[in-house]
């Protein structure tokens, strides 16, 4: 337990910046210092950290820089106070945002140079690679922007997956749902697209899960749904294909007489005792055949997600896995960082794999550099919660790929239409941004028949 003792109002900006040193505790907000463990003290400028009642460290801070405002002169107090206390490597320095770009681009409206927000990045602790990194992304993002911030971007969810991954603890079923629980699922996802039909959309993302888990009628059914409600022929519309033992030829016929113009394949490692570890029911063999069968069926524009940090994995693994990304040659990588979900299995198991954040970072660096060798960049980035080495999710694309979907959502601009179980609606008006859950549960959302 990790005790805090403030002197201001910024009480969520103590707890996610001491989460930076102490990720696996929980936090309590008290009147007066404890006897035992870690204290964080916080005032405007200043904190001090304790263990059993002695003082371990102290930081008041002085610097001044255009961007700071009493929140993160706060935070950035405690985490120079913490790194002293409890040294940590911390790429991001004290950034504990989902989306450091974001933050990037808002310095870039303000009129800042690229060497002084360069510098601002440096205030702020973070690495000269993740600095480059996140405003490079932010280039790229505000390209995009204007292709898009005037149309909306849709999100249908299909929560449902062939088997549980231990790192999942995304809202999907740990056993596969019947055909007749699907279908009542598909029978409301259509009542609600219809209900927010719009025709001033940039793009269309059927995500999951794993929506190529349907079967092929239902599939149709739903394909056949969102192009009578969403019926732009310009539109980027991707689906996610990304179990491999869940492509046929015939589905893949299927997405492309609807107008799917770009899947995304995810085998997550090409390490087959890996695969077989973390709960996937297919081989890095069935991926190589279903990228070449989506290819030879007409798919144009192809992603693949690799995760950095699986359990026992090595950086030996991730040069293979590169390796083979690079004779396929998709149009779209992503690279993510193993991120350890509370509920997941793999949290329960913590303590028989092997996660290394070191070698994890490595892993990073090499995808990195094996997607610059084929002409990718980053185009969107985002962080999340408990990731291995507090490290980050990267998109990389080919010029004139980049998914449309990931950038509007990602980098907040442009309103998301969510529809299906666990789907958020994001209206953006100006700088306020307003959000309408769904339930996360299908059945809850069978069982509302909200849109019936």
């Amino acid at each position: 337990m990790i005790n805090c003792v403030i002197h201001h109002d910024f009480v969520n900006e103590v707890q996610v910046t001491a989460q930076i040193f102490f990720p696996n505790e929980k936090f309590a907000f008290v009147e007066e210092m404890a006897g035992e463990g870690y204290t964080v003290m916080s005032w405007m400028d200043k904190a001090m950290i304790f263990k059993d009642s002695a003082e371990i460290a102290c930081f008041s801070f002085m610097g001044n820089a255009r961007s700071l405002n009493p929140r993160r002169v706060v935070m950035l107090s405690i985490y120079h106070a913490l790194q002293k206390a409890v040294p940590t490597i911390a790429p991001w320095g004290s950034l504990t945002g989902i989306r450091p770009s974001k933050l990037i681009r808002e310095w870039m409206d303000d009129g800042y140079s690229d060497p002084e927000i360069l510098q601002e990045l440096g205030i702020y602790d973070v690495s000269r690679q993740k600095a480059e990194l996140a405003f490079s992304v932010a280039k790229s993002e505000k390209q995009t922007e204007k292709e898009i911030r005037d149309k909306k971007g849709v999100y249908i969810s299909i929560p449902f997956c062939p088997s549980r991954c231990v790192y999942c603890s995304f809202n999907t079923s740990h056993k596969p749902a019947t055909e007749a629980f699907l279908t009542d699922y598909i029978h409301n996802l259509i009542a609600e697209i219809h209900q927010k039909a719009e025709n001033n959309i940039s793009s269309v993302y059927i995500g999951g899960g794993t929506p190529t888990f349907l079967t092929e009628n239902l599939l149709e059914c739903l394909l056949n749904a969102v192009c009578q409600s969403f019926n732009q022929n310009d539109k980027e519309f991707t689906v996610e294909a990304g179990r491999p033992d869940t492509i046929t030829a015939d589905k893949l016929r299927i997405l492309r007489k609807y107008g799917v113009n770009r899947i995304a394949i995810n085998p997550q490692t090409l390490n087959d005792s890996t695969l077989q570890a973390i709960g996937r029911s297919h081989t890095a063999a069935d991926f190589v055949n279903a990228f070449w069968l989506a290819r030879e069926i007409g798919f144009g524009c192809i992603n693949t997600d690799i995760i950095a940090g699986l359990p026992n994995e090595t950086i030996d693994d991730m040069r293979r896995n590169m390796e083979v990304l690079a004779k396929l040659a998709p149009e779209n990588i992503t690279i993510h960082t193993l991120a350890i979900k509370r509920a997941s299995r793999l949290n329960e198991e913590l303590n028989s794999v092997g996660i290394g954040s070191h070698s994890t970072e490595s892993m990073l660096s090499v995808a990195s550099e094996t997607c610059a060798g084929m002409g990718l960049f980053p185009y969107y980035l985002y962080r999340q919660k408990n990731t291995v080495g507090l490290l980050e999710n990267v998109g990389y694309s080919l010029p004139t790929h980049e998914c449309l979907y990931n950038v509007g959502m990602m980098a907040e601009v442009q309103s998301i239409i969510g529809i299906g179980a666990g789907a958020v609606t994001k209206n953006i008006v100006g700088s306020h941004i307003s959000r309408k859950f769904n339930p996360k549960n299908p059945q809850i959302y069978i069982d509302r028949g909200e849109y019936l």
